[in-house]
């Protein structure tokens, strides 16, 4: 799945690297035990650290990013960016350009490692791959181990995901509701029977009619899911469901992207639908031009999130 090096301009790859799709995963649960940090910065608080965790005999790494002195005014906001298939971590930081709305935003952002690059997150490629709950359990970790070393809002605590990082963000709030305010899934869907997430969870999606790996419409997508993909919309609508929404209030229109808006959810909560019509399978950017740079995904994850310097 999708979530590599975002092109510079005048590139003439237009878009994000989406070969090798999707989930799965070898990962082993259980609790933390020591982690270790490197970091490509000097001093006592650097910005990038590369942190590793033991979970169940297993090492699993992150990277960790903290913008200078965000941590002065109190306990700050936490993003996990979870990379797709098949690409990395650094190339999600690329792609996104999550450190600089960090720094500009004031919060911090961790990118866990999926194990051989692919995650465990639903009913695709987990075919002799373990637990199911591996990697939701790791990424729990990765939250308590952050939350050792920095200071967490704990009630401010999102995901973000593309592809199948994306999938994987729709699992960890079906199972782990109690530890996140919110999702961002962008070019994704939710390949889960069940979701009872145990508290409401905000959620906005990311989504271009044209993606050729998740389709907007639903069914086959890449990487050898055992059953159909549910179409974006029904996903938006059944988790608006899970939260209890009323109708979408809002419908807008700009361009080639459509947002559809649930408030008033319970516990405050909000669900938004982003239609990219025409767009592909990528981490949406200006770079790009219309209709895949139509708007910058980070800006409308971090806006929706009201992750800002206070």
């Amino acid at each position: 799945m999708n979530g590599g090096r975002r092109p510079r301009p005048g590139s003439r790859e237009v878009r994000v690297r989406s070969a090798l799709f999707l989930l799965a995963l070898v990962a082993v649960a259980g609790c933390s035990g020591d982690a270790g940090t490197s970091s490509s910065t000097g001093g006592s608080q650097p910005a990038v650290a590369h942190r590793q965790l033991r979970v169940t005999g297993t090492d699993r790494t992150y990277r960790l990013y903290t913008p200078p002195d965000v941590e002065a005014d109190g306990p700050v906001p936490l993003v996990l960016a979870l990379h797709g298939s098949g690409n990395t971590v650094e190339s999600l930081v690329d792609a996104s350009e999550l450190d600089t709305a960090a720094s500009a935003g004031g919060f911090i952002v961790a990118y866990p490692e999926a194990i051989g690059l692919l995650w465990n997150a639903g009913f695709c490629c987990t075919s002799g791959r373990g637990d199911p709950a591996n990697d939701v359990q790791f990424l729990e970790e990765v939250i308590n181990d952050v939350s050792t070393v920095r200071r967490i809002d704990q009630t401010r605590i999102y995901a973000v995901g593309v592809s199948a990082g994306g999938i994987m963000a729709y699992r960890l709030a079906c199972e782990r509701g109690d530890r996140l305010a919110g999702i961002g899934a962008i070019a994704a869907s939710m390949l889960l029977d069940d979701c009872h997430p145990s508290r409401p969870v905000s959620v906005i999606a990311i989504h271009g009619t044209a993606d050729g790996i998740v389709p907007y419409e639903g069914g086959r997508i890449a990487g050898g899911a055992t059953r159909p993909a549910p179409a974006a919309t029904a996903v938006v609508e059944r988790w608006a469901s899970l939260v209890g929404c009323p109708d979408p209030r809002l419908t807008e229109v700009r361009g080639p992207v459509t947002t559809r808006a649930w408030t008033g959810c319970a516990g405050g909560t909000r669900v938004r639908l982003v239609t990219v019509d025409g767009g592909g399978h990528n981490w949406f950017h200006p770079v790009y031009g219309l209709p895949n740079g139509a708007l910058h995904a980070t800006a409308a994850v971090t806006e929706f999130f009201g992750l800002g310097r206070r």
